[in-house]
């Protein structure tokens, strides 16, 4: 029996070779057929690399782990429909490549929601990954210089949803619209993309200055897009004991 275990750990099944010595330790498996032993050594194993894929999208998508999208207390008054919740409970919006766009005041509950939303795609098995759009767009301008630029469109692309977290909160230069239009024009259609921001969607046009890029950013964000308007105080947990967010914490 050691030289089984030791040949899975070696064919790196550790989580089969586990459950196995288990099987041998508790007398009660021994009245389990072949195959219902067999069985359940496959299902520890496919569970195990399961939960490991998990935990590295939820780890490489640089999202807070511990917000649930099946814990947020939707309320419409808030400006969070039922058929906008159920529709992103079953991640709709990413099979068919939309958008969503998550607008409100500070503190509202904009990044926890949309960081609910990945968490939930991460576990369901989507690459996920959350940028704080001001900071990444002076980091594209880096990569201008260092040549990196090519490199790291072809990253974001890895991505089945790209969270843009804080659009419209600091002015944006020439070079940032066009590397912005670089960014929504390579997922128009084949990603999905949720930007979050403070400014009403009607407000994009004039923030984005240049009404040519202007016109093509937002007819490729908005055209494919759900649009979520929050209200009101922060998102809360159902246990209202618990606090989903505040403004110190997140928008």
């Amino acid at each position: 029996m050691q030289e089984i275990l030791r040949q899975l750990r070696e064919l790196k099944l550790s989580a089969m070779a586990l459950h196995l010595e288990e099987q041998i330790q508790n007398p009660s498996n021994q009245n389990l057929s072949f195959e219902d032993r067999l069985e359940l050594l496959i299902h520890a194993e496919v569970t195990a690399k399961r939960n490991r894929k998990i935990n590295r999208l939820l780890k490489s998508s640089k999202l807070a782990s511990n917000i649930r999208l099946e814990d947020i207390d939707y309320d419409e008054k808030r400006g969070l429909k039922r058929s906008h919740f159920m529709s992103l409970l079953r991640l709709d919006f990413i099979t068919n490549h939309q958008n969503i766009i998550i607008t409100g005041a500070t503190g509202c509950g904009k990044t926890y929601l949309a960081s609910a939303i990945g968490n939930k795609a991460c576990i369901e098995g989507y690459k996920v990954k959350f940028i704080k759009l001001p900071v990444f767009l002076e980091e594209m301008q880096l990569s201008h210089s260092n040549g990196g630029f090519l490199k790291l469109m072809q990253q974001l692309l890895q991505f089945d949803l790209l969270i843009l977290d804080d659009f419209g909160i600091t002015t944006i230069s020439e070079s940032q619209r066009h590397d912005l239009f670089t960014i929504i024009d390579d997922r128009h259609k084949i990603k999905s993309t949720i930007i979050t921001s403070q400014l009403p969607s009607k407000s994009w046009h004039n923030y984005l200055i240049d009404p040519t890029l202007a016109d093509a950013i937002l007819d490729r964000i908005l055209s494919q897009s759900t649009k979520i308007e929050l209200e009101g105080q922060s998102l809360r947990w159902k246990d209202q004991s618990t606090e989903l967010c505040n403004d110190n914490k997140i928008n």
